[in-house]
């Protein structure tokens, strides 16, 4: 950080530039003032800075604004430097890239390396030379670490070896601007001997410090003199540029042993070599994660093919004996008889239907044009002796000519594990009718079933197998309406499913969130920290690893604030439970603890569906109840000035019956009637509901 420093009497004075700083004589408009010096303008000069250089400008051109004795002239202003003097009036002003007033023996900062710090001496030369030897023998020692928590310790262990330290801490950068000590070597106690101003303050300037007097450092002010000790203190920041990961701190316990400049500038270069070498270690460690990730992806693919085949071996084995029954069951008479026929030929349909799907690679759905007649067929064949022996009667009526597009697989019996289950909730002496129809290019199967039967609840199989085959239903009113399509051209998309976002830098979490994604009918899209620009596609939920993400705070905040993001669940998993509130605040819908199963995920995950779920039922009855409202109102409104202007047009026709125009303003006046007439139905009709939770109102 740059700052800004002058002298009043024998003290200097120093000002952080962090923001547009105005120079000048007023307390009120400037944020530097001097009012005891008249000859300085109510507004002298401004200090902003413009891609990332600080600019001078001079305010007041009578007065005048000097930069290194030169007068500032250009309408925009001249480029700061270190080391630049401002003269305002009297009042002199020095600007520096870093704290100003350090003597360069006892507080130092920002040295340069080692070859810069060397002066052309012989005592420095051998310095020099005995420097580079322990760095070499120093670093050596920490790349023969490849463990990154070996190499933290083997960090603050060499450091100290090569500087001669008594004690040493090396502190992490947390999320929510604290530090933690992650490792800690000599005579320490639990906020004794390291100092959060010191390390506050290499945080903030990102540059590695010495102070030989700790305790009259005017870096860090006292702000805590108890956690500062007398000895001798050196502090470096740990990361790359702009990328501060934490701080190595290294102190000598009694006075009298001070740190030297060349000292600052072997301990930064240390530092910053172990910075890169721990950067390199946890690249390592995340490729042998992805390595066995990638290993244990090949574990489980070949485990599912040994349960392919010994679910293949299973299904062969039922099926002797299911034909067998099948085969006894051809002797039997009567409706029974051939119930148990049909269910048994259901039976062998869908283990043939299972070895063929075991067997078969993954391709594009095919399918085949069936008559209505023969479809017809099938149905009353299947269906009829099972509403038999419920004591009831099943009447289709005769099928119109023309033909359906059914998928391929056994779909009839999909169809039948749609309907049989409401055929099982008849009652004796009830009739199920049907009749065939015709709705935007599908043939319509309708069957109209008693009062007091539940809708049909099908099974995940039967959804499958009725969706890939791009047929549909829909319940309303006791009513069950199969469409098929008329071909394939009008045969539905498969819906993209849902996508499950997943922020997180540990490759390791992957294969747990893949099966969950499977098991939820998801699939798994990893996401960045930072949102990705809108348009997005739909995302069903939004899981953040709060161990995983530098700041889970911020990042779920940005997520909140993104478009497609506003309103989908979040969950953060691996989350401490003293910072669950700010989470829960920061906009994150629900939280997991470290240690979760796959099954708790799954659960949770399945709770927020269905929160959703529910609130967006609740929106759209919302919406619905208040677009009923404004039917009405459109109703009154417009009904009245139409009955006007028809009263209008019937006089002047009468005046001038010869007049066509008058007929066509009376004929588009009824028209704005028949549509109102419109707005009316939609106050009082029902809705009917489909199977994927959709709605829609019904009209005609």
């Amino acid at each position: 950080m740059p700052y800004l420093s002058w002298t009043e009497g024998t003290q200097l004075i120093r000002h952080g530039l962090q923001e547009r700083c105005v120079l000048g004589r007023d307390p009120l408009t400037c944020t530097l003032a001097q009012p005891n010096h008249p000859e300085l303008s109510r507004e002298h000069a401004q200090i902003n800075r413009y891609s990332g250089i600080w600019w001078v400008r001079d305010l007041d051109s009578s007065n005048g604004t000097f930069l290194n004795g030169l007068p500032i002239n250009h309408p925009h202003g001249n480029a700061l430097k270190d080391g630049d003097e401002l003269v305002l009036g009297g009042w002199t002003i020095r600007f520096t890239e870093g704290f100003p007033g350090l003597d360069g023996a006892t507080f130092i900062e920002r040295v340069g390396d080692l070859f810069q710090e060397v002066k052309p001496e012989p005592a420095q030369a051998m310095a020099l030379v005995r420097g580079i030897e322990l760095l070499h023998r120093s670093t050596e020692n920490l790349l023969r670490e490849m463990d990154p928590e070996a190499m933290v310790k083997g960090l603050l262990d060499e450091s100290l070896r090569l500087l001669g330290g008594d004690r040493g801490f090396l502190v992490m950068k947390q999320p929510d601007g604290t530090w933690r000590t992650a490792y800690r070597v000599g005579d320490v106690q639990e906020g004794i001997g390291l100092s959060r101003s010191v390390l506050d303050y290499v945080g903030r300037e990102q540059t590695a410090v010495l102070s030989n007097q700790p305790l009259a450092d005017p870096r860090f002010g006292g702000f805590s003199l108890v956690e500062l000790h007398r000895g001798s203190l050196m502090c470096a920041p740990l990361g790359e540029e702009g990328d501060l990961q934490g701080a190595l701190y290294l102190d000598r316990e009694s006075e009298g042993q001070p740190f030297s400049r060349f000292d600052l500038a072997l301990f930064q270069a240390f530092v910053r070599q172990g910075s890169l070498a721990l950067r390199q270690a946890m690249l390592h460690r995340r490729a042998l994660s992805q390595a066995e990730l990638h290993g244990e992806l090949l574990r489980l693919r070949h485990e599912r093919q040994r349960e392919l085949d010994q679910h293949g071996q299973l299904l062969a084995a039922m099926a002797t004996p299911i034909r067998r029954l099948r085969s006894w069951s051809e002797g039997l008479s009567g409706t029974s008889g051939l119930a148990i026929q049909q269910q048994l030929s259901q039976l062998c349909e869908l283990m043939e239907h299972g070895q063929q799907a075991d067997q078969a690679e993954a391709g594009a759905a095919a399918g085949h044009p069936w008559r209505l007649e023969q479809i017809q067929e099938e149905v009353i064949h299947r269906w009829g002796p099972l509403a038999h022996i419920r004591g009831s009667l099943l009447a289709i009526d005769d099928a119109p000519r023309g033909s359906a597009w059914v998928g391929n697989g056994p779909v009839l019996t999909a169809l039948s594990g749609l309907v049989e289950p409401v055929l099982m909730q008849l009652g004796s002496g009830g009739s199920v009718d049907g009749r065939w129809d015709t709705e935007r290019g599908c043939h319509v199967l309708r069957l109209a079933f008693p009062a007091g039967l539940h809708s049909p609840v099908p099974d995940p199989w039967t959804q499958r197998v009725l969706r890939e085959a791009g047929v549909r239903w829909t319940w309303n009113d006791q009513m069950l309406s199969i469409l098929l399509p008329e071909g394939p051209d009008v045969q539905p998309e498969e819906p993209n499913r849902p996508l499950l976002g997943l922020v997180t830098d540990e490759l390791t979490l992957l294969g747990l969130f893949q099966t969950v994604a499977e098991v939820s009918d998801v699939w798994l899209f990893p996401l960045e920290e930072e949102p990705p620009l809108p348009p997005l596609p739909r995302f069903r939920f939004l899981v953040v690893d709060a161990k995983g993400v530098r700041d889970p705070e911020a990042c779920i905040l940005a997520y909140r604030h993104h478009p497609s993001f506003s309103t989908t669940p979040i969950l953060v998993v691996r989350c401490a439970e003293e910072d669950t509130p700010r989470l829960m605040q920061a906009g994150a819908t629900d939280w997991l603890a470290e240690g979760f199963r796959w099954e708790a995920l799954h659960h949770r995950l399945q709770v927020l569906r269905g929160h959703t779920e529910l609130q967006q039922r609740a929106l759209a009855a919302e919406r619905l109840d208040s677009f009923r409202k404004m039917a009405g109102t459109l109703k009154h409104e417009i009904n009245n000035p139409l009955a006007i202007i028809l009263m209008q047009v019937e006089m002047l026709q009468r005046k001038y019956p010869e007049e066509t125009k008058l007929a066509k303003i009376g004929e588009m006046v009824e028209r704005i009637r028949g549509l109102v007439q419109v707005l009316q139905k939609m106050r009082e009709t029902s809705t009917e509901d489909y199977a994927d939770g959709s709605s829609i109102l019904k009209l005609g």
